[in-house]
């Protein structure tokens, strides 16, 4: 069943897109949710109403109020996987989607009980820094699909727009492809578009697209 939006999650995702270096714009919104244009129009116009952003042509910017609103949403979600993945056990699927609902529920200083109790993680599970605990800008490295065969890489992050696709985040955890493994590129299957990668022993199978998701520091 698809996933619905509310208002604070366009915000998410427009902040997200500008801090992944993507220019947001109304289609990048749509595609990064997975919603209809029409969804997407009106949701821009309802939060230029309510000051968290300016249009201008296809362009959009984040107003201060909503960089402010857009920040608080991204840490509390971002917390709020640290503690259903570390604290809980839960896969990465499920505790994006249950992230999403308490993000909106939580209050900050809840948010900030929560950070203390776990020591402050300067990441979210997936390794994208948590606003407020880590002032280190996106790591910006090569992506996974990139590398020929014969590289061995450490996985910083998975980018995200991946956390949209319930089944890839599942499939990621299941197979241990998680911030800090180590993983050497065994092939790249041009005419399937695929890449296999080695982990403890284990051969994975990742489509091209999934691979662009994972963002890696290549071992010298």
């Amino acid at each position: 069943m698809p996933r619905s939006y509310a208002l604070d999650d366009y915000l998410e995702a427009i902040y997200i897109l500008e801090t992944e270096g993507v220019a947001p714009i109304g289609a990048r919104v749509a595609d990064f949710l997975g919603v209809t244009a029409p969804s997407v129009t009106e949701a821009l116009q309802r939060l230029a109403r309510r000051g968290f952003i300016t249009l201008e042509n296809h362009a959009i910017t984040l107003a201060p109020a909503g960089r402010e609103h857009a920040e608080s949403l991204v840490r509390k979600h971002r917390i709020a996987e640290r503690w259903l993945t570390d604290i809980l056990g839960l896969d990465w699927a499920q505790a994006d989607i249950e992230a999403s609902k308490l993000a909106h529920a939580f209050s900050p200083d809840v948010a900030d009980r929560l950070s203390k109790l776990m020591e402050d993680p300067k990441t979210c599970p997936h390794g994208n820094p948590v606003p407020g605990n880590s002032t280190a800008g996106i790591h910006v490295g090569p992506r996974l699909d990139s590398l020929p065969a014969g590289s061995e890489t450490v996985v910083e992050r998975v980018v995200e727009h991946a956390e949209v696709d319930s089944k890839l985040l599942h499939y990621l955890w299941r197979h241990g492809i998680l911030p800090g493994v180590r993983l050497t590129v065994t092939d790249r299957v041009q005419g399937a578009g695929t890449v296999m990668v080695l982990r403890d022993g284990e051969e994975i199978a990742l489509g091209v697209s999934a691979a662009n998701k994972i963002q890696v520091s290549e071992v010298i």
